[in-house]
């Protein structure tokens, strides 16, 4: 065999696509675990030195106060009662991986943030295995995986230690398990999303909305059972689910200075309350948008920045973006509506996943801003996107001509972008 032909030949090997997701895993996970410590003041010394990054001082000061550790004065919680959990507008799931960790590893970076690096890593597996389990080749399922790995959202969220990481993770594999057929297990999963997040029940539109397509008017007949099991399922575990985490560490409302202690329904109540009162009937203010913004990457939200000053020219070494990585971005419509024709012509299941489960998810933040002025922040695109890598990836490799011509030159695209918007990637600023 002449040695050009050998790597086509390798690639040929049915393990070929698990081998190549071993390796982005590795390198996603490599990626988002450099530096994992900064941004850190210099000289880097003690745990006040260490930068929380965004919505980190929430739930890392909620998951402090959980353990019984004291949060820094002014911070967020710094003032309420030990071993409860006073970030009660979510549930606390993410909160407790934290705090677990730093039980086990001590209040600092690690322990903050490695929960959202094993998550991170399980939600680019849960894409490979829902692209799978809509029935695309091995191929495209790793091209999915691939485009969110490389996803500058997915980077820095499974970087930080936020909610929104977690909460996809649990939806993706949900949705794998379902249309494997595996319905009480996609509900119970489903439930630890939801315990972790209260927009993982937006999963369901994605359910119900997939199998209208498939099933049409037949679809009380044909998947009325799946669903019923897996919702059902889904509801008696979140309340069980959230009556032992409101045991663990019970909620408290810093606004009444008061716990909660009625119970998972009443827990759940003052969460959608908390929720119903987040509004903008001014329009979004500061870092907040529309969620047809998020649809063309306006507003991307400025995590953190630190920028260093020499004469006229600013250099910014460190920027944790809130941006979606643009030349996916630019085919997700396209390959969306794409997809969604094929799978509503045709009954592909790819295609109605993909347009199913964006529909499902984005759907309901755009009914909220359009009728209640739902304040919404284009982070929330985090649950959004699974559908997005899904479509795009089904588009391009729908045909041998897109795959030669077409995907070389936006995996390019990608790459560069990826490596552009890199929180650690120094980019030079003028000074006007």
């Amino acid at each position: 065999m002449r040695i050009p032909d050998r790597p086509l030949a390798l690639l040929r090997a049915p393990w070929a696509p698990l081998a190549l997701l071993g390796v982005v895993c590795v390198l996603s996970l490599a990626a988002r675990a450099a530096w994992l410590g900064n941004p850190c003041s210099s000289p880097c010394r003690g745990l006040s030195a260490h930068s929380l990054i965004f919505d980190e001082v929430y739930y890392v000061n909620a998951a402090r106060r959980i353990d019984g550790l004291r949060v820094p004065a002014k911070a967020p919680y710094a003032d309420d009662p030990a071993g409860e959990d006073s970030n009660s507008e979510h549930p606390q799931l993410a909160k407790l991986v934290i705090a677990g960790a730093i039980d086990l590893f001590g209040d600092g970076p690690f322990a903050w943030r490695i929960g959202s690096l094993i998550f991170g890593t399980l939600a680019i597996l849960g894409m490979y295995a829902l692209a799978l389990a809509a029935g695309t080749t091995a191929w495209t399922a790793l091209l999915a995986a691939t485009l969110m790995a490389a996803d500058n959202l997915m980077i820095v969220q499974g970087r930080i230690a936020t909610l929104d990481i977690y909460v996809m993770t649990f939806m993706v594999w949900a949705a794998a398990l379902y249309l494997r057929g595996r319905t009480v297990s996609a509900g119970v999963t489903l439930a630890l999303g939801a315990a972790t997040k209260l927009v993982a029940p937006s999963l369901v539109a994605v359910l119900v909305l997939f199998e209208l397509v498939r099933h049409r008017r037949a679809v009380v007949a044909g998947a009325g059972r799946a669903l019923t099991t897996c919702i059902g399922v889904g509801v008696l575990a979140y309340l069980a689910v959230l009556g032992v985490f409101d045991r663990i560490a019970p909620p408290y409302d810093p606004q009444t200075g008061s716990t909660i202690r009625s119970g998972p329904i009443a827990h759940t109540q003052h969460m959608m309350s908390y929720a119903a009162g987040q509004t903008s009937p001014h329009g979004p203010q500061g870092i907040a948008s529309y969620p047809w913004d998020w649809l063309v990457d306006i507003k991307p939200i400025n995590y953190l920045e630190v920028t260093v000053t020499s004469g006229r020219s600013n250099t910014v070494t460190v920027h944790f973006l809130g941006l979606i990585s643009p030349p996916i971005l630019l085919l997700a419509l396209p390959a969306l509506i794409v997809g969604g024709i094929i799978a509503w012509r045709r009954g592909e299941v790819a295609g109605g996943v993909a347009a199913a489960w964006f529909l499902g998810t984005w759907l309901p933040f755009a009914a909220l801003s359009l009728i209640w002025q739902r304040t919404s922040y284009l982070y929330y695109m985090v649950i959004v996107m699974p559908g997005i890598y899904l479509a795009v990836a089904t588009l391009l490799t729908r045909s041998p001509r897109l795959l030669r011509w077409a995907l070389p030159p936006f995996l390019l695209l990608v790459a560069a972008a990826a490596v552009l918007a890199y929180p650690f990637v120094p980019l030079p600023r003028i000074s006007l």
